[in-house]
């Protein structure tokens, strides 16, 4: 499993939409449509890290690209068994590739999180376990990207799934990130840094 990371604190919506008619129009609608300029950046780099993944891993180009969904709407690249996921967050994009189901989710690790959320999210035995938000944030991830690589995402009660007893999930701290990974060889995955760039 390999995991690239784009930090995209820093730049404008101007330093990067010249990748906007690279991606999907689904894609260039729903980022035109964001109002706060670091969402429009996120949201767009997230999907040119796939398409830049991809194109390393198989050598589509992304127009040769078509992406498929599963049933609670899981994208999958149509016609391959190369995996993917992807997440971002306020000041970060990553994608996770995998020859298997795959699940990755990031967060930054000073988010604040009320005991409201904790109460919402975590099982009994993770309430327990977790004394602080960094704690917190490391097993918000593990969950989000378990269900993730099932293709659920956040559907279920998530008191229901207990990171204790989950299978082939990892998390990693990455600066000022905590990512989680899930699925076959997440407990050494590879952490790929990115810059932007023209190569796609």
């Amino acid at each position: 499993m390999d995991i690239y990371f784009l930090e995209t604190s820093g730049l404008r919506f101007s330093d990067v939409e010249q990748y906007l008619p690279r991606v999907t129009e689904n894609r260039r609608r729903s980022v035109l449509r964001k109002r706060d300029e670091s969402a429009k950046v996120e949201s767009l780099m997230a999907e040119v890290l796939v398409l830049w993944g991809i194109k390393q891993r198989i050598g589509l180009s992304p127009r040769e690209v078509e992406f498929s969904r599963g049933a609670h709407g899981k994208p999958y690249i149509a016609g391959s068994s190369l995996h993917f996921s992807l997440s971002h967050t306020k000041g970060a994009v990553c994608a996770a590739f995998s020859d298997g189901e795959v699940g990755v989710d990031i967060e930054r690790g000073d988010r604040v999180v009320s005991n409201a959320a904790k109460i919402h999210v975590l099982s009994e035995r993770e309430l327990s376990a977790c004394s602080d938000g960094a704690e917190f944030i490391k097993v918000w991830v593990r969950k989000e990207a378990f269900l993730k690589r099932l293709g659920v995402g956040i559907t279920r009660d998530l008191r229901n799934v207990d990171t204790f007893m989950l299978p082939d999930t990892a998390v990693f701290s990455h600066g000022d990130y905590i990512i989680g990974a899930s699925g076959s060889g997440a407990a050494s995955a590879r952490i790929l840094s990115r810059g932007i760039s023209r190569e796609i």
